[in-house]
């Protein structure tokens, strides 16, 4: 599918396993935080793509753009005016669709026409509160001034520490433009702002601002227990695909403290991540979005008859997301291509032509249990992450506990070859790929219903090897072969039971040229039988921090290389927590040091 793009504008300056069926009748579910993968982009200050979501065949670009007016935000008292961007609505009518082209692009015009309204300066700014709808308590902030220079906040507010940052610049010249995130929703705040010229004096103001509560209205503070703070990475965790009021994904400073809220809608944000100048995501169950450090979501891609689940992954600017197919009796098997330049989506991948004879064995499951209803049928390999480096797609299948790499897969018009899998090859008997595994150097811990499978490259390696790094539920279960099948092939460290087990940060070293693995640490953790996630903080290598989130205990952790705890949080959430990554959001939201 290809969506028109619309004329250009300056910018101014699927579900998840282990849902209960009345949830995933609420909403239907996918994708995550990634570090530098996700990301590449044109500037804040570039011209924004702005291409319109494509549904049953209709531009929704031409659908009538909503009213939008600009006004004063009432409660907002101090030394400047605070603005925000609300609808025109008539007594019965709802407020438009958050991500659609036309209501992001009447919310961007009136932007523009309230900063062509005046010369902003230094001493009379311009602020709007969430300018574009999609962080709730991001303020935007504009002016102009004769030199550059930098702009730090504080935030201060009843019950949490000072949040002092400064703020990342995305002014095209001189002065100022880029969007204060820090404000605790629902909460009474001080922002103190000071804008520091190259040349000149320091021009500071105060706002008290009572911030618009969470939208989900989900708590602002997790329970922490910090043992290391000085050990934390800067930055924010974000937590996407909590099971309660809402999708939205929660940005969560080093305290525990909520920072912002980023907007989700009947799925949550997949793989949601920052990189460069802006984020790509999820923004729907057939939708994926960039949106820019100042909100905006200018490029908005459908993806017609494919489904969003699980996660995403970009090079350059394509990404890969792994999708189910409308209408087919199979789900969550396989990947879709989103070009997001041009906004072309195309299925370039169906597990079942890599293995039919896989595929055959397996049936729907009868009974609910780990499925993913939101895309019905038979879930017979169950895709939970895709990861693609040097022209190799790796997957991580948890219906089989596998984890696979092919070659030629990128492209629809290619063949995909097996280059190996990992696993439990007595599940593949049969099939025509149990000769295809690695082989075990010594007894390492075996994997079962993995997450979050990521190759991590280091340079002291020999060519052909590399570590392989995941979170390993560690729970063993297949619902979609008979019993006889599978009980006896899994790993003998692995749970049988949904509750009790568990689970590890796990990372092999894989030597491709010998066709073997062996372990190479393994750290336990709170147990998760579904869902969860390990993520390589910094440089991504082996000797960064990493976050480890285990989405059924609903509890994440800061952790040191080593997997000893920095920092623990505890979370609430109807049935899980999905994933948990964290970003500095250094030259997108912060400045560096």
């Amino acid at each position: 599918m290809i969506c028109e793009q619309p004329p250009r504008t300056q910018t101014p300056g699927p579900p998840r396993d282990g849902r209960s069926a009345a949830e995933e009748h609420r909403r239907s579910r996918g994708p995550r935080l990634r570090r530098r993968s996700v990301l590449a982009g044109a500037g804040v200050g570039a011209a924004a793509l702005a291409l319109a979501a494509c549904r049953d065949g209709e531009e929704s670009r031409t659908a009538a753009a909503p009213t939008v007016t600009v006004s004063e935000f009432p409660d907002a008292r101090g030394d400047w005016t605070v603005w925000s961007i609300d609808y025109e609505l008539g007594a019965d009518e709802e407020a438009p669709e958050l991500y659609r082209a036309a209501t992001q692009q009447a919310r961007h015009d009136a932007l523009r026409a309230k900063r062509s309204e005046r010369a902003w300066s230094a001493s009379e700014p311009l602020l709007v509160l969430d300018p574009y709808g999609t962080t709730r308590t991001g303020l935007y902030v504009h002016f102009g001034a004769r030199t550059g220079g930098k702009l730090t906040f504080t935030v201060s507010a009843p019950s949490t520490a000072d949040f002092t940052r400064t703020a990342a610049n995305h002014a095209e010249t001189t002065g100022f433009e880029g969007l204060v995130v820090g404000l605790v929703p629902g909460a009474h705040n001080t922002l103190t702002l000071t804008w520091t010229p190259d040349e000149g004096e320091s021009i500071s103001g105060e706002i008290r601002l009572t911030a618009p509560s969470p939208a989900s209205q989900y708590a602002t503070a997790l329970a922490a227990d910090i043992v290391d703070p000085g050990a934390l990475t800067p930055g924010l965790f974000a937590m996407s695909g909590v099971t309660s009021l809402s999708n939205n994904t929660y940005l969560i400073d080093n305290a525990g403290t909520m920072r912002a809220e980023v907007a989700g809608t009947d799925v949550e944000e997949h793989h949601f991540v920052v990189e460069g100048d802006r984020i790509v995501t999820t923004t729907g169950s057939t939708q994926v979005s960039v949106l820019d450090a100042l909100g905006h979501a200018g490029t908005i891609i459908d993806l017609g008859d494919q489904i969003a689940h699980h996660d995403l992954w970009v090079v350059d600017d394509v990404a890969y997301v792994l999708t189910s197919q409308k209408g087919s009796n199979r789900s969550e098997d396989r990947v879709t291509r989103v070009d997001l330049s041009s906004g072309e989506a195309e299925e370039i991948l169906d597990l079942r032509d890599v293995f039919p004879e896989y595929e055959k064995l397996a049936h729907a499951r009868s009974d609910g249990g780990l499925g993913d209803p939101a895309a019905t049928g038979k879930d017979w390999i169950h895709l939970n992450t895709i990861q693609v480096l040097d022209g190799v797609m790796y997957l991580s299948s948890r219906e089989t506990s596998t984890v696979i790499a092919l070659d030629g897969a990128l492209d629809g018009d290619a063949r995909p070859t097996v280059r190996w899998m990992l696993g439990a090859e007595a599940l593949w008997k049969g099939s025509g790929y149990d000769g295809h595994f690695l082989r075990a150097e010594g007894t390492p811990v075996g994997i079962a219903g993995q997450h979050s499978v990521h190759r991590i490259d280091d340079p002291s390696l020999p060519d052909g090897q590399f570590y392989l790094e995941m979170f390993n539920n560690n729970y063993w279960y297949l619902g979609t072969r008979i019993a006889k099948d599978w009980e006896e092939a899994g790993p003998a460290n692995a749970s049988t039971d949904e509750m009790e087990g568990t689970s590890h940060l796990l990372r092999y070293l894989v030597d491709e040229s010998a066709g073997t693995y062996r372990e190479d640490l393994v750290v336990d953790v709170p147990y998760s039988s579904v869902v969860s996630n390990v993520f390589r903080l910094g440089t991504g290598r082996i000797d960064q921090n990493a976050v480890v989130n285990s989405g059924k205990a609903k509890e994440f952790s800061e952790r040191a290389a080593d997997g000893r705890i920095l920092a623990s949080f505890r979370y609430d959430a109807s049935n899980l927590g999905y994933r948990v990554y964290k970003d500095t959001f250094e030259g997108f939201w912060f400045a560096g040091a």
